[in-house]
């Protein structure tokens, strides 16, 4: 059930992503099949694109917590993300917290 989440994500990341140069992009790592999987995030107005595939927003579940332990690279920190069928781990370095913020609603 993942997958198809994952493969309906690309397919609407694609469709709706952005575009043009407004745009800001970051780096984030996402753990998938038992591994932290390196990629670009978009950052739009109200949601957030991992490498075209995942799209974090807040229609699309939300932030339960963010924890700096054992995460993939230093100063990272890492966003559990709940979505209605699993919870999805993103790295950001700390520096992004603010433009995650931005666009998710995070925990206090």
């Amino acid at each position: 059930m993942s997958v198809l989440f994952e493969m309906l994500g690309g397919v609407l990341a694609e469709a709706f992503g952005p575009s043009g140069e407004d745009n800001s992009r970051g780096d984030g790592d996402v753990f998938l099949d038992g591994e932290w999987q390196e990629g670009e995030l978009f950052f739009g107005p109200t949601k957030i694109i991992w490498a075209e595939r995942i799209v974090f927003s807040d229609a699309e579940g939300r932030v339960e917590q963010i924890v700096d332990q054992d995460p993939p690279h230093p100063n990272f920190v890492v966003l559990h993300f709940r979505r209605a069928t699993d919870v999805v781990l993103l790295a950001v370095h700390r520096r992004e917290l603010k433009r995650v913020g931005a666009v998710l609603t995070l925990p206090l």
